[in-house]
């Protein structure tokens, strides 16, 4: 066997360990009666527990209503901020388009947080309405159904518009022109025509979006855990936290809530894969935006409001509440520095900077080496394993990250014994992100390396330049901004990531999530918002340096 050979073979069969072991592990530990580790033997405790239980279904019906329902809205706005930026002639759109990206780049955790000195029951907006009109009770209440649909729905939106943007963008104008010049208003056509024409690509984005939001935890244990609202994700989460912890009966829950975002997946592949819907021909193309006349004024002040809403709100409350004296509540002389000035005096926080820079930093240089290995083999060789690997690398994205957690939690723990001294490390977080970052690493370098001629390598070949020399001289600069910008999204996905480390992580290997995360468990809600604040800092400086070099990517689903 050729070097080479090995060296792919070797690669494969390293990244197909990485991610089936796991999953493998999550499915072993369910048949288990104990903890990973404990020695249990094989049960079946945990399926009887799970599922002769009405409160199971209810809680799996909770979650795929409340996650369907936020999807609907999330797209529904996505839809509507695409044909604005993409579509019509409203005044600064790129400026626009980049508002919502860096609304992508905010982590949920502080924003949550923010909506709670927001709209809590004595947050700024109902402590004003109370003074204002001398009401007794708070008019919102952010701890309900309705501030869980409302922050999610405003945090998604972004995500969702990223996806469905180059479809917007690509759509032959003249089928929209035909359609006012029967008559049609601005508004009938975005309805009737450019909508169903554009099915596919949003069809694909909400099926992705709704399987995200089923996975969803910070916000619904923030906003709903505390009154009594569950969904998979924080009963399985209790189901840890309990003394003894319910192993059996999570890893049983996750199994098949592994199964239920699989099939979900499984219609999104038949569903896009029936239709084709062409809008770019050989007649001629035309990008021509809609005139909206006086109307343009009214979507520019729709989408800085959302903005408003979104960013610059949360953000403000959110700095403002790290420097009172008593969060959420207005005393005499309510402002003060001493929260600042103990959480940057704290061992914890100062190890947990740390960390969470080492963690990402690790994982995105890590990953895009391996990434970049990968796409590759699968875009420019011939090698047999090429399929097999796109598709292994597809497989995490299917995976809620709560699940793949509590995969790596048995792999790590209660598998093979040689891998246990990785349990509790940074080395194993750095490991578990660059799993779970295959799908979206792999596809962006794989678009990069189809825009590469053969015939630049061959020609250098030829010239007996040896393949290392080649791909560092000629294909490496090529595929750079690409690289680029996907470790830096890598770095951010990485840096304000909370439950895919909430069951892995040790006292010496915390990361600012969960610093913020512990804070606000022990009531410091003071320093949470603190360290939300220095969190969303380092991140919206980094989408700036991402936007800054010009090299944003777009991933389809």
């Amino acid at each position: 066997m050729k070097l080479s050979s090995m060296i792919v073979m070797g690669l494969t069969l390293v990244v197909a360990f990485l991610v089936i072991y796991p999953i493998f592990m999550l499915l072993f530990g369910s048949f288990m009666g104990g903890p990973p580790g404990a020695g249990a033997g094989f049960s079946l405790k945990g399926y009887e527990k799970a599922y002769f239980s009405p409160e199971t279904y209810r809680i799996l019906l909770t979650t795929i209503w409340l996650s369907a329902v936020r999807a609907v809205l999330a797209m529904s706005l996505a839809i509507y901020l695409a044909w604005v930026v993409t579509r019509t002639d409203t005044p600064w759109r790129k400026g626009l388009e980049v508002l919502i990206w860096l609304k992508f780049f905010l982590p949920s955790l502080p924003l949550t947080v923010a909506w709670i000195l927001l709209a809590g029951p004595k947050g700024f907006i109902n402590e004003g309405l109370s003074r204002l009109f001398h009401l007794e009770e708070p008019v919102f209440n952010i701890f309900s159904y309705g501030g869980i649909i409302w922050v999610s729905t405003i945090s998604w939106v972004a995500m969702l518009f990223i996806l469905i943007t180059p479809a917007f963008r690509g759509m032959d104008a003249a089928l929209e022109e035909s359609s006012r010049m029967s008559g049609a208003s601005s508004f009938a056509t975005l309805r009737r025509i450019t909508i169903p024409v554009l099915k596919p690509a949003l069809l694909g984005a909400f099926l992705l979006g709704f399987i995200r939001l089923l996975e969803s935890f910070e916000t619904e244990l923030f906003l709903g855990y505390g009154q009594g609202i569950y969904v998979y994700t924080t009963r399985i989460w209790w189901l840890m936290g309990i003394t003894p912890a319910d192993h059996p009966q999570a890893m049983a829950l996750s199994t098949i809530f592994l199964l239920l975002v699989g099939f979900i997946i499984f219609i999104q592949w038949r569903l896009l894969g029936q239709r084709q819907y062409t809008t770019v021909t050989g007649r001629g193309f035309t990008t021509r935006p809609t005139r909206l006349g006086r109307w343009r004024y009214v979507t520019l002040a729709s989408v800085l409001l959302y903005f408003i809403l979104a960013v610059v709100l949360p953000l403000g409350v959110l700095a403002l509440g790290s420097f009172m004296r008593v969060w959420g509540i207005f005393v005499a002389e309510p402002y003060t520095i001493k929260h600042w000035v103990r959480t940057f005096s704290d061992p914890r926080f100062a190890l947990s900077l740390r960390n969470t820079m080492l963690v990402g930093v690790g994982a995105a240089t890590i990953g895009i080496i391996i990434y970049g290995l990968i796409s590759y083999i699968i875009i420019k060789t011939k090698f047999l394993v090429r399929k097999p690997l796109d598709f292994i690398t597809w497989l995490p994205w299917g995976v809620p990250s709560l699940v793949l957690a509590l995969g790596f939690l048995w792999a790590f723990q209660g598998g093979l014994p040689f891998l246990s001294f990785l349990f509790g490390t940074i080395w194993l977080l750095i490991l578990i992100f660059i799993v779970k970052g295959f799908p979206l690493g792999v596809r962006v370098m794989n678009g990069a390396m189809y825009q590469l001629g053969n015939e630049l390598e061959e020609s250098s070949r030829v010239l007996g330049a040896s393949w290392t020399y080649t791909f560092r001289k000629i294909m490496l600069p090529l595929i750079s901004p690409a690289a680029i910008s996907t470790w830096i999204i890598l770095f951010m996905l990485t840096a304000r990531d909370l439950v895919t480390v909430v069951f892995l992580y040790s006292p010496q290997s915390r990361l600012l999530s969960i610093i913020l995360f512990e804070h606000w468990l022990a009531g410091e809600y003071e320093r949470a918002t603190v360290v939300g604040l220095i969190l969303t800092v380092i991140l919206m400086a980094s989408a700036l340096v991402a936007r800054w070099l010009g090299t944003k990517q777009e991933v389809t689903p």
